[in-house]
């Protein structure tokens, strides 16, 4: 249970004053249908009804457990049943806790993707996350083009023809993604006046546009690799250009 890791919910959101918290899931996993009973059970009606109209089994499974991971891991920090917290979305549609209001400024984000659930926590701080299937993905090429930014794309034509091309890619997708998240805009509003710069050891670094809300000098922004076949990035909004510490575990069913 996500419970054994920490004592109480309380000791655990005080440690966010220096961390950020990474939580994982595998839906391959959840096979238990009493689980998987109470999973469906601790969604609001709203996200049972997106849960049903998926068409295919994987996918609305993948959906459920990404959901109860949100709700599962929040009842951690507070003292509140899963079911019982609901959400409503900003401008763009991101996602916030409306209720019950937590004696602490939680803040959240989450992804999922083929074999692989992820959501992101921290305190006071916009955050965002992506997780990626690293796959042969079709005109890699049109779409760094069209999405990353001039620095980005010379780094990934010098990479062309190797191995590291296609880590490359999704290194930068997935902190563009998790970026775009945390502003709470998405890839439609793409700003490719910031761009993100990494080491052979992936440490990142954002740079331009610092003289404005948002640029680069406002922002923490980490690539982990949870899984062999996983990238996954956050990007957490720093304040007075500290950063956290990133804890990144699995939970179990």
């Amino acid at each position: 249970m996500v419970s054994s890791l920490f004592t109480t919910g309380a000791s655990l959101a005080r440690l966010l004053d220096s961390e950020v918290h990474v939580w994982l899931a595998r839906p391959e996993a959840v096979t238990d249908s009493a689980c998987l009973t109470r999973y469906i059970a601790m969604l609001d009606t709203q996200e049972r009804g997106r849960y049903r109209r998926f068409l295919f089994e994987k996918d609305r499974h993948l959906f459920l457990v990404a959901h109860a991971l949100v709700r599962r891991v929040l009842s951690v920090y507070v003292d509140e049943e899963p079911s019982t917290w609901r959400f409503a979305g900003g401008k763009h549609g991101r996602p916030e806790i409306a209720a019950p209001r937590p004696p602490v400024n939680l803040r959240f984000n989450l992804s999922h993707t083929d074999g692989l659930a992820a959501c992101v926590v921290t305190l006071e701080c916009a955050c965002g996350i992506d997780v990626e299937r690293i796959d042969d993905r079709p005109r890699m090429r049109a779409i760094a083009t069209r999405v990353f930014a001039g620095p980005e794309q010379r780094d990934l034509r010098r990479l062309e023809g190797t191995a590291a091309y296609q880590q490359r890619f999704f290194s930068y997708w997935t902190l563009r993604e998790a970026w775009y998240k945390a502003l709470g805009t998405g890839l439609a509003h793409a700003d490719r006046s910031v761009w993100f710069e990494l080491d052979d050891d992936d440490v990142v670094r954002m740079r331009g546009a610092g003289e404005r809300e948002g640029g680069a000098g406002d922002w923490q922004a980490a690539v982990l690799r949870p899984t062999a076949a996983h990238m996954l990035a956050i990007a957490v909004r720093s304040v007075d250009n500290v950063s956290k510490r990133i804890v990144c575990r699995f939970v179990e069913p």
